[in-house]
């Protein structure tokens, strides 16, 4: 059983709070906004998977932007300064065996890490550039919506282009450069370049490592969107379509080096030449507005791989969010998803020849269907409660090298808690 483990950033948080509003609201220089994040997950699998237990895994985000024009005079131009730390164990991973996480706060590289270091310039005829350390998630294929949950099923990206294209995401992140048009109010279009190299995301590297010309390979992703907001539409609505190409062909999700079963000979995996394709498409729609921001949105994300053989072949995603619930709770959410990741051939192929060597028979299913049903409860300002419940239909059995049937379908109760300390202590 893994709760949140002690560590000296609960010790900072705790003297933020000790000191009091009054300390907190100490005046910051126009042009700098300051923010830090504490986001905890909690989750148990009283049913089903390998065994049951509970784990628990939080991050801490720390961020700082400048404003150059305001500090210096240097117009339309801005600096992104973002740091975070990770602790805590994966419930799907120790205890259900599969590879699609309940807890969106866990990552498996614990610890600190600079995850965005950016200068952004805009033009004045809607054209901004961004250059410096950041991850790809942060800028494509995103949308509020996402993180209204628990589950990495949805929340921070939704599930497929991690797992087959390797894009970074945060806290992951590599030097890039972003170019963006924004048409008017409403259409964008945008592209990025990322620098692709795994070792930056191994333990120690903390985000530090800004080498140059070591990765093995280019993300480039593009994205094409419509948007708008309550200031401009009175049933707000979002479009975006896009794809990441990885230029790295990354590794045979069957073959080992000599055309043979991986999971037979136990050799590695082979490198494939080529390239790693994917597309992407989502949907937020808001189909009813009350009184205030009081509204019903529906949403649908997909993506499909089109390039190289990779682990997952699409991933399907559909749900709602309510905002509003019952009479004065205006900021409460109440959401569900459901979503469908369809393992590719090669993936099923090798995981069933695993449990052929671990005496098994059968194959696992192409098709891990997962839903989860949430109630985020705003307790005060900056203060955010979010008891969930998830449902995990065929768990892959990724991370249950040994296993030699299927995993019994999981039933995961959660909890997930957001305290914003900006909003709370009014800075």
């Amino acid at each position: 059983m893994n709760f949140f483990p002690p560590n000296p950033l609960f010790l900072l948080v705790a003297g933020i709070l000790s000191a009091g509003p009054a300390a907190a609201q100490s005046a910051l220089p126009d042009g700098v906004d300051l923010a830090l994040d504490l986001v905890g997950n909690v989750a148990s699998n009283p049913v089903g998977g390998v065994e049951q237990g509970t784990e628990g895994s939080y991050w801490v985000m720390a961020q700082s932007k400048f404003d150059l024009e305001t500090l210096f005079g240097v117009r339309d131009t801005d600096v992104d300064a973002q740091w975070a730390w990770f602790a805590g164990g994966n419930l799907a991973r120790e205890k259900i065996g599969n590879s699609i996480s309940a807890q969106q706060t866990w990552r498996p590289v614990a610890g600190g890490r600079l995850t965005r270091l950016t200068v952004r310039h805009r033009f004045s005829n809607g054209l901004s550039i961004t250059a410096g350390r950041a991850p790809v998630n942060s800028y494509f294929n995103s949308s509020p919506l996402n993180c209204v949950f628990m589950s990495n099923a949805m929340c921070l990206t939704p599930y497929g282009a991690i797992a087959d294209l390797g894009i970074t995401a945060y806290p992951n992140s590599s030097w890039a450069a972003i170019l963006r048009y924004d048409f008017d109010d409403r259409w964008y279009a945008q592209g990025g370049v990322f620098d692709y190299n795994n070792e930056l995301n191994k333990a120690g590297k903390n985000g530090l490592d800004f080498s140059v010309g070591e990765g093995t390979g280019t993300i480039s992703a593009y994205e094409v969107g419509y948007q708008t907001s309550f200031a401009n539409d009175r049933l707000p609505r979002a479009f975006r379509v896009g794809l990441y190409r990885n230029s790295d062909g990354g590794r045979s999700p069957y073959f080992d080096a000599d055309g043979n079963s991986a999971a037979l000979t136990g050799k590695s995996a082979a490198m494939q030449e080529g390239t790693r394709l994917g597309w992407f498409a989502m949907a937020d729609q808001t189909v009813r507005r009350g009184s205030g921001k009081r509204n019903l949105a529906l949403f649908a994300r997909a993506y499909v791989n089109t390039g190289n053989e990779a682990p997952v072949d699409h991933f399907v995603s559909a749900g709602f969010v309510q905002t509003g619930t019952f009479a004065g709770r205006d900021q409460d959410t109440l959401a569900m998803f459901i979503s469908n990741t369809h393992f590719s051939q090669q993936q099923v192929d090798f995981l069933r020849d695993r449990r052929i060597g671990n005496g098994g028979t059968g194959r696992p299913h192409a098709d891990e269907i997962i839903t989860e049903l949430s109630y985020g409860w705003a307790v005060g300002k900056g203060v955010r409660l979010m008891p969930n419940l998830q449902y995990v239909i065929n768990p892959d059995p990724i991370y249950a090298p040994t296993r030699s049937t299927d995993i019994p379908d999981a039933l995961i109760v959660g909890l997930r808690v957001d305290v914003h300390f900006a909003q709370l202590l009014g800075w």
